[in-house]
């Protein structure tokens, strides 16, 4: 019986801590996803890509099919939005 609190306190703490883990990670995405928004508002194309893996290994997938590449898909971009006016405005909507 004596072992009983000190356990529950270790699951209530270990709980408290996954928590704070899960609510810094969506701030540090959140926080992309806004410089993201801000730089394809602005037509800075290049900006908005350091929001993407910068890797051989990307893979976008677009209503053209897939692009691989991070190179490859900074250059699909730009040739797809040569201007603010192709780009439109971005606006990330968080649903949960």
């Amino acid at each position: 019986m004596r072992y009983i609190k000190p356990v529950l306190v270790f699951f209530i703490m270990l709980t408290c801590v996954k928590a704070f883990a899960y609510s810094k990670d969506e701030t540090a995405i959140r926080k992309v996803l806004e410089q993201q928004s801000a730089a394809w508002n602005r037509g800075n194309i290049d900006a908005y890509m350091t929001g993407y893996w910068n890797n051989d290994s990307l893979v976008f997938i677009g209503k053209n099919g897939p692009t691989y590449g991070y190179n490859a898909t900074l250059q699909r971009y730009k040739s797809s939005y040569p201007d603010t006016e192709k780009m439109g405005k971005l606006n990330f909507t968080i649903l949960q």
